[in-house]
């Protein structure tokens, strides 16, 4: 019997904390989100994920994901400039951006909006959190199932 292997919507969180991107990881676990989550730890280098570059070259083994999650305060290229960078290549037009970060303030949530993110959601990412984004992807296959009790 031939095996049929399906490739799922892939989800990029780009974090350079660790304890935050293993936080967020563990928020998609408890909403049940079985999708492939992968980490780019700056700007830069889901940049290269995003553009299939460098590393990431691979167009199978990293394909453009459905949803970004983007860290808004990072060393370097920040969440503002990555976020304006995928809104001026028409390849990635259709890639949700969700800007993550500590800050509540309004001029932050209102900059991240005019430079094109579907929401903005303050840290920790939460389960709620989690069920809201996936609420924003619209004809996209999430994976959802039961973690073994």
């Amino acid at each position: 019997m031939e095996r049929i292997t399906v490739q799922t919507a892939s989800i990029l969180l780009v974090e350079d904390d660790p304890d935050d991107a293993l936080l967020t990881r563990r928020a998609f676990e408890k909403a049940h989100v079985w999708n492939r989550i992968d980490v780019a730890q700056n700007a830069d280098e889901a940049w290269q994920y995003l553009t299939n570059s460098g590393p990431y070259s691979d167009k199978a083994r990293y394909p453009t994901p459905v949803a970004v999650l983007i860290d808004l305060n990072m060393p370097g290229m920040d969440g503002r400039d990555l976020l304006a960078k995928i809104h001026q290549v028409d390849s990635l037009s259709g890639v949700h951006v969700v800007v993550s970060s500590n800050s509540d303030y309004e001029k932050d949530m209102e900059l991240v909006r005019s430079l094109g993110a579907s929401q903005y959601i303050i840290k920790p990412v939460q389960k709620s959190s989690v069920l809201q984004i996936l609420g924003m992807l619209k004809n996209v296959q999430v994976i959802l199932g039961r973690a073994e009790e």
